[in-house]
């Protein structure tokens, strides 16, 4: 530490009292200094070295070092110069240098000078502090607040401070004048300043007892107790007390006096003076979600009127604008948002960041929380436009809670949605939509399943859903929780019709994330994806144990280039539905699961309906109705042929109603390891209208319970 580097110099130098040129008169003193102030608690030692000069004036050196709340690390060395000017004044003059390691670990020094006149009665001194250190950036204290209607970004930064302080003291006249007791008071002012700072000024008050010769100290020892206050304009009012030892070491030709002005120690703030908050320059915020700069800030609250009102207002802002809600807002028309407007609720934050150097923090809304509430249930409550966002409200009512058709990079987080008459959040031909920290519950339950069941024959009719994504690509929902609504999250592609049964795909539905999505109570599928590619699914869970098990949990419905993470699902018929849609011309395929768990489902854990390419590893399947797998492959090709090149490694079944895999129609190719416990059969064909067959090319093998299932035994086995 520096500060040790400052104690070792200072005795270094004591070594000097035997030099030849100075006469020494007055002992060296060693200090120690222990106390409590308003936050923490402090220890300090130092020397304080007076030599004096054939004109029997001094010079001194004075040492100091303190650890503040066992991490602030602070040490000081100066010299100074005192002289008689007659029989009851000492005028001194001096100069230091401080270190110090702040809380915040950042290194800052300093220089200070002061002046001094003591007699044995009033003692004044003022001191001129003087940092040297730059400022140290501290991320912690970032800030982005408004500034004349435009977001802005400044930078935290930890500064040392320049000041000035003064103080002048008396010794009180209740002990006599030649007393080893004496009680003095002080009373003084101080100012700091700083970049981007406003000055702090303050006044302080203090009082300080010191016994002199006590016994069992060495002569010219001295014990002081103080208390100290103080008041100013930033840290309000603060005390302290404290404890010091002085201690004076070596001999002297004749006895001293503990209270000789010439030998006081130097009183100055030896702590250099930090502010860490938002110092920096002030810059222009940009969004962190989207690299946008925000144009003008607006408020909007239930004062502005109805909705054609506040549409208004939000238009007049332009492009970009940060529009910021306060309480509630009832709605006869949606809430329509501009390109790149970002609406945050009360209570609500937004990610920002400086657009020159790139200082990140979150902004606040300090208005009422808020939530919108459509009284039209023909008309979407909150309509999005590219680049645009919504973060840190709630949604009722409406069509759609949330909508965007036709538009680019658009944020939906933290928001709550319930209530709604159809979906929950619509994204039609949408690029770039991201959905987090959200709520989406409770919308309508649709029964009837002619209205609100998704068909392969009508593909262009989207399903009630909590998320729904029409024709719409790069799409991730995240961190989020759906309860108690029709779908979950259904994505599809935009078909064009070619005959009574058949269609076209125009616009699929790509780059589709789910990540830590949690579904329960859906009372139809839970993921629905059809005619989807390039599909990431990690962490979702589906339960549905509570509900009527009649629809599958997530279904791929020509579907390809799928990466499944460590889903979990519960209840339903079948927990994971694999099916390709001739109709549609979409195939599923290129399916990789890694890590499932399936329990409690009605019919089968897996149903592969048919399909090829596909790779499963690490699967549970407990307690399901029927089967553990239920692999179906059909005779004609044009409804999607052999269920084949199908992997299942380290599969477990346990507690199956019938079997452990069943298949029905032809089976090629299928791979991997099967275990099957506490079920009555391994494996089970169909002998119905669609006989299952199995046949395995070299170099496919596939094991249940250790054993090969191929052509060759499938028959007496699976039966």
């Amino acid at each position: 530490m520096k500060y040790n580097t400052i104690l070792a110099f200072a005795l270094a130098d004591a070594t000097m009292l035997s030099s030849p040129a100075l006469a020494v008169e007055f002992r060296p003193q060693a200090e120690i200094e222990g106390g409590f102030f308003s936050g923490g608690s402090a220890v300090s030692g130092g020397f304080f070295l007076p030599f004096v000069l054939d004109s029997g004036n001094a010079i001194f050196i004075d040492t100091r070092g303190t650890i503040e709340n066992d991490k602030v690390r602070q040490g000081s060395i100066g010299a100074g110069y005192r002289f008689r000017a007659n029989d009851q004044w000492v005028i001194g003059a001096y100069g230091y240098y401080d270190y110090l390691k702040s809380e915040y670990g950042n290194s800052f020094s300093q220089v200070s000078f002061g002046l001094e006149a003591l007699s044995g009665d009033l003692e004044m001194r003022s001191n001129l502090y003087l940092p040297l250190s730059g400022a140290k950036t501290l991320s912690a204290f970032n800030a982005a607040y408004v500034r004349d209607h435009v977001l802005v970004v400044q930078e935290g930064k930890e500064r040392g401070r320049r000041g000035l302080d003064a103080e002048i003291g008396r010794r009180l006249p209740v002990f006599d004048e030649g007393s080893d007791v004496q009680l003095k008071v002080f009373g003084g002012s101080y100012w700091y300043g700083g970049k981007n700072l406003d000055d702090m000024f303050g006044a302080k008050l203090r009082a300080e007892l010191t016994f002199a010769n006590l016994p069992g100290l060495s002569e010219g020892s001295t014990v002081s107790l103080g208390v100290t206050g103080t008041y100013d304009n930033e840290d309000k009012l603060k005390g302290a007390v404290m404890a010091r030892l002085r201690i004076p070491f070596g001999a002297t030709a004749k006895a001293s006096d503990a209270f000789d002005p010439m030998v006081q120690r130097v009183e100055r703030s030896s702590k250099i003076r930090t502010h860490a908050g938002p110092t920096g320059d002030v810059e222009a915020a940009q969004f962190v979600a989207n690299g946008r700069n925000p144009g003008k800030v607006v408020n909007i609250s239930s004062a502005n009127g109805d909705a054609a009102s506040i549409n208004a207002l939000i238009g007049a802002a332009g492009a970009d604008a940060l529009i910021l809600a306060d309480g509630n807002l009832g709605l006869n028309q949606s809430l329509t948002l501009g390109s790149g407007q970002a609406l945050v609720g009360g209570g609500g934050s937004i990610a920002v960041r400086g657009a020159r150097r790139g200082a990140t923090a979150s902004f606040v809304n300090h208005g009422a929380a808020t939530t919108l509430t459509g009284y039209n249930p023909a008309q979407d409550v909150v309509t999005m436009a590219s680049g645009s966002s919504i973060a840190s409200l709630s949604v009722r009512g409406g069509l759609a809670g949330i909508a965007a058709a036709d538009a680019r990079n658009v944020s939906i987080d933290n928001v709550d949605i319930s209530a709604t008459n159809h979906d929950g959040i619509r994204f039609t031909r949408v690029d770039g939509a991201v959905v987090e920290n959200s709520r989406i519950h409770d919308l309508f339950i649709c029964e009837n399943n002619t209205a609100c069941e998704f068909s392969v024959y009508n593909p262009n009719k989207a399903p009630y859903a909590a998320v729904s994504a029409i024709g719409s690509t790069n799409v991730t929902v995240r961190d989020t929780t759906i309860d108690k609504v029709t779908y979950g999250v259904f994505a599809g592609g935009e078909f064009k019709k070619l005959s009574r049964t058949e269609y076209e795909l125009i616009t699929g539905t790509t780059d589709i994330k789910l990540d830590n999505v949690t579904i329960s109570n859906s009372r139809r599928e839970g993921v629905l994806l059809v005619a989807g590619k390039d599909i990431q699914l990690d962490r979702v869970t589906i339960d549905n144990s509570k509900q009527d098990r009649d629809m599958d949990l997530v279904v791929l419905q020509g579907t390809s280039n799928v990466a499944i993470n460590d889903m979990r699902l519960a209840g339903g018929i079948n927990g994971l539905m694999l099916i390709s849609s001739p109709n549609l011309d979409a195939t599923t395929t290129n399916v990789d699961v890694k890590g499932l768990k399936i329990d409690g489902t009605r019919n089968a854990g897996i149903f592969f309906n048919p399909v090829s390419g596909i790779s499963l590893q690490d699967v549970t399947v407990t307690n399901a109705g029927t089967y553990g797998a239920y692999i179906y492959g059909s005779d004609y090709e044009f409804l999607g042929g052999a269920a084949s090149n199908i992997v299942l490694n380290n599969m477990t079944v346990d507690k199956a109603g019938t079997a452990g895999l069943y298949f029905s129609g032809p089976a090629a190719d299928i791979k991997g390891n099967v275990s099957v416990t506490n079920t009555p059969k391994d494996c089970l064909l169909d002998t119905g209208w669609a006989p299952g067959t199995i046949t395995q090319a070299p170099g496919s093998v596939l094991t249940v319970n250790g054993s090969p299932l191929d052509q060759s035994n499938a028959a007496s086995r699976c039966r």
